[in-house]
């Protein structure tokens, strides 16, 4: 899957990253249909947040829809 990686300061790129998977039975995956990056996201653009590291993944900030979920999950359920 691609996702918008911080490369270095100044840069971001799509880049291919593992699928995900259910690791927790408190976990959801989402196939996100909509992405975009915040203000914290800039501060690590802009190098401002020294503990974020080349390869982390950002847009916190989406919307989806619900493919998958842990068998601890209720109020979600896949097609949501």
């Amino acid at each position: 899957m691609k996702a918008c990686t911080y490369v270095e300061r100044g840069r971001f790129e799509l880049r291919e990253k593992p699928e995900p998977r259910l690791e927790t039975p408190r976990d959801a995956l989402v196939r996100v249909t909509l992405a975009s990056i915040c203000t914290s996201d800039l501060h690590i653009r802009s190098g401002a947040v020294p503990r974020a590291r080349p390869g982390v993944v950002l847009g916190h900030e989406f919307v989806g829809v619900v493919e998958a979920v842990g068998n601890g999950i209720s109020n979600l359920r896949p097609g949501d």
